[in-house]
């Protein structure tokens, strides 16, 4: 029973790793057991490819009931529960390197093994840093790499992942000699699934008119639609208005399950971690350059800045209705010492946020005016005097609740409200 993982054969520009399983199953006399899993990595590493993600499969020769789980050039593909081994019956590196970009920052790796690797690497490697070098012996396998070994981390986590939470996405792939250039997906049919299947989920952004099923690079997919429920996908595949492709596949993913995240305490949290921290606002949010959103948080064992970038847009504007005292819980990444990049935040309690105003002059009726710090107030009409102001709750414009950035802002890993059971 071959396990392929594969990570690491696109780049910023073009391709996509998932793509090269359209090309084995093309090939192969064997049958695909189980669904091609699509497993997205640590979202805080510098050294990530555009999507950060590897895929895994396994070959066979099947066994038991058949499910199709897409079509290549027409014909479907059907997967098995149960196998019986087979040797490799094709040169699976030859196909990487026929279609991985001839990119110095792409360094594919092929990991062909006989059995599923250690989960505690995959859960390492979509939580920390994990240093390539340190990779090779802790591998199951014959391992074969282009240019750098940096992709072993994401083959190995690929066949490494145990799949404890899981989603699925319906990937559409253009004939290759419709790859790059403009494509057409329908606006309309990306709304109509977020509208109306509560089963899929990040496929349109109303706030910015986001129409999140369809990439924005050239690429050999055409459309992506993500959701709880295999059986389901298929029949929403027909609801999409889009330009002709040739293949689709089904992937069992990590997407929207949130395995990236840990709760911890700010003092345990490290570079590339992603972290959920519990505490309290030590200052009101402050705008930055660039449209930046900070406030310091703290838990009794350490303090870090929370920052909402310029692309959560929208998350941004919730933010800035927190005030100092606030206790809230947030999720987010850190990819700066010190700082917490935001995905989403609970909002636990609201402090009461007391102001002190100038009163109104007893004598006049008109409002008073600051006299200098610590030096009370002074009425301009008439001169009048006094060291007490007047004193008013503000009005919270904020409740307390979970509150996430918009779609077009998401990450891969991060899990959506709309799908509950949120850490």
């Amino acid at each position: 029973m071959p396990v392929i993982g594969i990570d690491d054969t696109d780049s910023s520009r073009e391709m996509c790793t998932t793509y090269l399983t359209v090309e084995i199953l093309r090939r192969t006399s064997l049958d695909l057991i189980g669904f091609p899993s699509l497993v997205r990595l640590n979202p805080n590493i510098p050294l990530k490819t555009r999507g950060n993600a590897a895929i895994s499969l396994t070959l066979g020769r099947g066994e038991g009931e058949r499910r199709i789980v897409g079509t290549i050039d027409g014909e479907a593909v059907y997967s098995f529960p149960r196998y019986r081994e087979e040797k490799m019956d094709i040169d699976i590196l030859s196909i990487i390197e026929r279609f991985s970009p001839k990119d110095e920052r792409t360094n594919p790796a092929l990991i062909i093994s006989h059995e599923r690797g250690n989960p505690e690497f995959y859960w390492e490697a979509v939580r920390e840093f994990i240093d390539f070098r340190n990779v090779l012996g802790k591998v199951k396998g014959d391992v074969r790499t282009i240019n750098g070994d940096v992709g072993i981390v994401g083959a190995n986590a690929a066949i490494s992942w145990p799949g404890e939470r899981v989603t699925y996405e319906l990937i559409s792939y253009l004939d290759q000699s419709r790859w790059g250039g403009e494509h057409s997906v329908d606006d309309e049919s990306a709304k109509y699934l977020e509208m109306n299947f509560q089963d899929t989920f990040d496929n349109y952004d109303f706030q910015n008119g986001y129409n999140a099923i369809r990439p924005t690079t050239k690429t050999p997919v055409l459309f992506g639609i993500r959701g709880i429920d295999p059986v389901l996908l298929a029949k929403h595949r027909s609801v999409v208005r889009s330009e002709p492709y040739s293949s689709y596949l089904i992937y069992v993913t990590n997407q929207g399950t949130d395995d990236h995240l840990v709760e911890r305490t700010i003092d345990e949290t490290k570079l590339y971690n992603s972290s959920i921290l519990t505490g309290f606002l030590k200052d009101n949010p402050s705008w930055l350059r660039g449209g930046v959103l900070q406030f310091t948080l703290e838990d009794g064992h350490g303090e870090i800045k929370a920052v909402a970038m310029e692309p959560t847009k929208q998350f941004r504007l919730i933010l800035s209705k927190l005030r100092k005292g606030d206790r809230v819980r947030v999720y987010g990444g850190v990819t700066k010492p010190g700082f917490i990049n935001l995905e989403k935040i609970n909002v636990l309690s609201l402090s009461t946020v007391k102001h002190i105003i100038p009163p109104v002059c007893r004598k006049c009726g008109t409002r008073m005016e600051s006299y200098g710090r610590n030096s009370g107030f002074r009425c301009r009409k008439c001169g009048a005097r006094t060291m007490k102001g007047e004193e008013f709750t503000e009005r919270r414009d904020i409740q307390p609740g979970f509150y996430e950035v918009p779609v077009i802002a998401r990450r891969h890993l991060s899990r959506p409200l709309k799908l509950g059971a949120v850490k």
